[in-house]
């Protein structure tokens, strides 16, 4: 006798739902109702307070795979026996419990909608693109070409032209090695340049790249719509008070170290997406006790502290991201680890501006991953790869 089979995994309950409703022939309402039963999780638990001998027979009772060792869980099953195994542990932890539900919920949504000073931008069927205007004399790739005004302003036009829907404007260069600046010095770099782009294009969503919160202030003061602080909050204790008190979307970057003894001083990880999605657990509490109450944009900070294999692990990894339910960004366009790998495995040696073709490979893990916006020097042919991107990433989901 012959069989036909296919092994298939699903990534959303519309598309398991889908699968039941036009092979199987399952009512609607049943498909609907028991679509979660076709998306696994793998939940990993640490803390105190959890007894063995209440949650493994829990995990059992629930139809859920589990195992224990010293504090540490990790359980295994469909979304409809994880929401099973929760409304038992309600009993016994009810703040567990509505945890798991919660981040059930967080890390299935994909679609989210920036809003700002009159402007709305939808996350999720189109990626987003960034666009880098830097305006250093040192950054790693485009330093000095646009510290004149007016040649900055046409770049963003430029870009704009190309695709971009949002347009980040540097005035500190954060290369592994680069000197800290003042905030009066990154405010004259900075200012005349956001001043023009605004009336220029003012419909366009302007982002700073800045740490700084007097810096953060100033341009939110002339128009600006997004900070985006490579540093989380943790290199100017005021920035979270500046951001909160705008209400502004808000890029929260994880970095480790200071970009001036990176090479001195390697950053290490026993778990870099543990650290970073600790971490970023951590900072978004400490921000919303402030009072913030715009939208959070999370980037796991390539590069920012991390060595190359960091970096690889982190977008094979970038959909644990989502744990959040929140955006998420990130920026590897034409960063040094792109340069090594194709070093090593081609044996091609490649400057900044060479590296296109390996930036867009390693954008294709991070969007397939939940990245709703990208952070890229190279906007028309980006736009290019994610048109066709997007388009499998999202077929037959919307």
């Amino acid at each position: 006798m012959l069989f036909y089979m296919l092994i298939k995994s699903f990534e959303s309950r519309e598309a398991f739902y889908k699968f039941l409703k036009e092979r199987i022939g399952v009512f609607f309402k049943e498909a609907y109702d028991r679509s979660s039963e076709g998306l696994f999780y793998v939940f990993y638990i640490k803390g105190e307070g959890l007894k063995p001998e209440v949650v493994l027979p829990m995990a059992r009772s629930s139809c859920l795979h589990a195992f224990y060792v010293e504090g540490k869980y990790v359980l295994c099953g469909s979304e409809s026996n994880i929401k099973n195994f929760s409304s038992l542990l309600v009993r016994e932890n009810k703040t567990l419990a509505m945890e798991i539900l919660k981040h059930i919920q967080g890390y299935r949504k994909r679609s989210f909608k920036l809003q700002y000073n009159y402007k709305i931008l939808p996350l999720g069927i189109k990626t987003a693109i960034m666009g880098v205007l830097n305006l250093t004399p040192d950054s790693f790739s485009d330093g000095g070409l646009y510290l004149e005004p007016s040649k900055a302003v046409s770049k963003a036009v430029k870009m704009v032209e190309e695709g971009a829907d949002i347009i980040d404007i540097g005035g500190e260069s954060t290369r592994p090695g680069s000197k800290r600046i003042s905030a009066e010095e990154e405010l004259r770099r900075v200012l005349s340049v956001l001043k023009e782009i605004r009336r220029e294009l003012p419909k366009v969503w302007i982002s700073i790249d800045t740490y700084k919160a007097q810096v953060a202030k100033a341009c939110l003061e002339e128009g600006a719509d997004i900070i985006n602080d490579i540093s989380g909050g943790t290199f100017d204790g005021d920035m979270f008070n500046v951001v909160s008190q705008y209400g502004c979307p808000y890029v929260l970057n994880h970095i480790k170290g200071r970009p001036e003894t990176w090479k001195e001083e390697p950053p290490l990880y026993e778990d870099v997406m543990e650290e970073i999605i600790s971490w970023m657990r951590s900072r978004i509490g400490e921000l919303r006790s402030k009072g913030f109450s715009g939208e959070i944009i999370l980037d796991p900070g390539i590069g920012f502290g991390k060595l190359p294999e960091h970096n690889v692990e982190i977008l094979k990894r970038f959909r644990e991201l989502n744990i959040f339910g929140a955006p998420l960004m990130v920026g590897v366009s034409r960063k040094s680890f792109i340069g090594l790998i194709l070093e090593g495995l081609i044996k091609k040696k490649t400057e900044p501006h060479e590296r296109l073709f390996g930036s867009l490979g390693a954008l294709a893990p991070a969007v397939l991953g939940g990245a709703n916006i990208v952070r890229v020097h190279d906007v028309a042919q980006t736009r290019e790869f994610l048109a066709l991107l997007d388009s499998v990433r999202t077929y037959g989901e919307f």
